[in-house]
């Protein structure tokens, strides 16, 4: 059976006495934690989706100037015949 001592800093916190672990026993403040930390994630990997879509547009656009470039070049060729 786990044992549980209460941390003097603050009334929520006990530690387990088997792991020497910290808990927080405060329900609401664990899920607004959660929530926090899911919607930073979920943050984070909108903002690497969206750097990614970046770089594949810039990949695309360089592309699309390389045969630009390459189409002028063989009209000009064409109709300085």
């Amino acid at each position: 059976m786990t044992e549980y001592l209460k941390v003097k800093s603050d009334v929520s916190l006990v530690r387990d006495m088997d792991t020497n672990a910290i808990v927080n026993q405060n329900q609401s403040e664990y899920d607004k934690f959660m929530s926090l930390s899911k919607r930073k994630y979920n943050e984070k990997n909108e903002l690497d989706t969206m750097k990614s879509d970046l770089d594949a547009l810039k990949n695309d656009m360089e592309e699309i100037k390389s045969l630009l470039k390459s189409m002028a070049r063989n009209w000009i060729i064409n109709t300085s015949r």
